[in-house]
């Protein structure tokens, strides 16, 4: 439970949320010391979900995987096949719940020897297009390319993301969406109204919580 935001603080209500060794000062508490953290870890749920494919080879799990979400350390993903010819597509849409930089890796894989074959990757945050990307096939060995895009998004933000390839042999699009590199979760930081040396108030801990 959080220090309330305004009134009385004492020092027993630092204990009651930190911890601490007694006898308790002030000075147990600075932000980034043994009690007080600067970062903290929220989980990102994606809500509002939905999903759409074409021309897609299911190659089983875990060469084919998703489209899906909220699974093992991605709040989205889709892995997946069009071979032989196909064009192969597929759209993710989710909301998320937390504020922060997320991750979003676009992979592809082109088989050799299918010069001019391309994937390419948009992402979209509440409609607007903020990211895109392209990988080509330009030479005789296989293309195993990733681009990861870097953006920070907003809580209740609806996040799209958008792959086609083509093939003529095999040919792979994916795309993942975290927060940490290759988590669900996000660190922020936190308790930043609490100074981290000097004079330390109690007022100085309105809002902060462990």
């Amino acid at each position: 439970m959080a220090i309330p935001s305004s009134g009385a603080v004492s020092i027993s209500d630092l204990v009651t949320e930190f911890g601490g060794t007694a006898p308790h000062s002030m000075s147990e508490y600075y932000r980034g010391g043994s009690f007080v953290p600067s970062t903290k870890q929220e989980n990102v749920t994606a809500s509002s979900t939905s999903s759409s494919t074409s021309g897609t080879t299911n190659r089983g799990y875990p060469t084919t995987q998703g489209p899906e979400f909220n699974t093992g350390n991605n709040i989205a993903n889709a892995q997946l096949w069009a071979d032989n010819g196909a064009t192969g597509n597929f759209t993710m849409t989710c909301d998320v719940n937390v504020t922060g930089t997320y991750n979003v890796p676009c992979n592809s894989f082109l088989s050799q020897g299918d010069p001019g074959l391309s994937a390419s990757f948009t992402l979209k945050v509440n409609g607007s297009t903020v990211n895109t990307a392209s990988h080509t096939q330009s030479g005789s060995d296989p293309e195993n390319k990733t681009t990861t895009f870097t953006r920070t998004i907003s809580s209740g933000d609806t996040v799209q993301m958008v792959c086609q390839w083509s093939s003529r042999g095999w040919a792979k699009g994916g795309i993942a969406l975290n927060g940490d590199s290759g988590q669900r979760y996000i660190t922020n930081d936190t308790n930043t109204g609490v100074p981290t040396s000097g004079v330390i108030t109690l007022e100085d801990f309105y809002g902060s919580s462990a």
